[in-house]
């Protein structure tokens, strides 16, 4: 692990031209029944570059590998039945064309979140709720035009006042009688859009 002094030791010996930059983050309360903490390190080094490269061996350097990433997920949640906590620890790697002087390790630790929002938010969203992964539609462009309309469809839904898209969309089935005061409301905003 990164963090250790022996490690941090190991890798200057192996990589001495080597930039290591490291960023911390971790929630202070917990949330959704648990506690996180994210360490993310950055190596920066044209010998590593060289190796990424080349698979191992002695060769060129893979183009535009500017940083090497190790972020570490810390977890700490309470057992579903039970009073006791458990952690776990995930660990995952990632490349970066952006080189140490274009961004930090703080700033890649944010992208890396910012990543998994828009995974989170919309891919889940559109293969969990909307069921995108269970349809049978395959032939020609029906599958890119039925993406497209569930990506509306959670755009929408995101314009309700409910705190989630499935309660939006519990919302629309328990009470159809709102349709209208949605697409009343879809109407206004794309009014507003064309404005300007």
């Amino acid at each position: 692990m990164l963090g250790d002094p022996r490690q941090e030791a190991l890798l200057r010996q192996t990589l001495p031209d080597a930039h290591l930059a490291s960023a911390h983050e971790g929630s202070r309360k917990m949330r959704h029944g648990r506690w996180e903490q994210r360490t993310l390190w950055a190596v920066e080094s044209a010998d590593l570059n060289a190796y990424i490269g080349s698979a191992g061996t002695v060769g060129t350097p893979w183009p535009g590998v500017g940083q090497v990433l190790r972020l570490e997920r810390v977890i700490t949640e309470k057992e579903r039945f039970g009073a006791r906590f458990k952690t776990t620890t995930e660990v995952a790697y990632g490349i970066t064309s952006r080189r140490a002087d274009q961004i930090d390790a703080a700033g890649l630790l944010q992208r890396w979140r910012i990543h998994w929002h828009i995974e989170n938010r919309l891919h889940w969203v559109r293969d969990v709720t909307l069921a995108e992964d269970a349809s049978q539609i395959a032939a020609g462009q029906a599958p890119t035009v039925f993406a497209i309309l569930r990506t509306a469809a959670v755009t929408v839904l995101g314009w309700m006042e409910a705190p989630s898209l499935a309660a939006a969309q519990r919302e629309l089935t328990m009470a159809p009688a709102t349709v209208p005061d949605l697409f009343s409301t879809v109407a206004r905003r794309i009014r507003r859009v064309v404005k300007h």
